[in-house]
């Protein structure tokens, strides 16, 4: 009698369905890996990425901190760049005429290259004078506006000199001053 109350409760405490053939099961666990595959929704994400970057970019433009590259983050930099952007340099005119030297060392003589070379090296120490001048002048500016117990943040000089030989209309974010004459 045991035996018969045993069989009776499992049959009534079953799961109320049949079990799925392997199948079933498998074409139920099919799912895309990314997502929504179809052409429609594709298009769909590349408009919004591109909306995305290019409102990113225009705010990295505007100088939206938040959007900038690390580079260029922080008070210290946005000082810098005040400096930077606020007045002619000689800086700006090393690439230019970098490449006028190139220019002329391939078509003179051996001889003149020695003068030519010579005349290179004089402006780069110019061009290293006015960015390390700029430097100090960079740092004046920090200690004067962010408090006197400020360290200047490491690799300024560099960026001193790098965002100075870009050309004024290429530079990231854009500068804001007007130049001083």
């Amino acid at each position: 009698m045991s035996d018969q109350k045993k069989d009776s409760e499992s049959k009534s405490q079953g799961k109320g369905r049949p079990t799925p053939s392997r199948k079933e099961r498998e074409a139920a666990n099919i799912k895309p890996l990314v997502g929504n595959r179809s052409k429609e929704s594709r298009e769909q994400a590349k408009i919004q990425q591109r909306e995305s970057r290019l409102k990113a970019r225009a705010a990295m433009m505007a100088g939206d901190e938040k959007y900038l590259l690390g580079r260029d983050q922080g008070p210290q930099r946005k000082i810098a760049r005040e400096i930077i952007d606020g007045r002619y340099t000689m800086i700006e005119g090393l690439m230019p005429l970098m490449i006028v030297f190139l220019l002329v060392t391939s078509f003179t003589p051996v001889a003149a290259n020695n003068l030519i070379t010579l005349v290179m090296v004089l402006v780069l120490s110019a061009v290293s004078l006015e960015a390390t001048i700029m430097h100090r002048m960079i740092g004046s500016r920090i200690k004067e506006r962010l408090g006197a117990a400020t360290k200047m943040q490491k690799g300024t000089w560099f960026y001193v000199f790098t965002r100075g030989m870009q050309p004024r209309p290429l530079r990231i974010p854009k500068p804001a001053p007007r130049r001083k004459k």
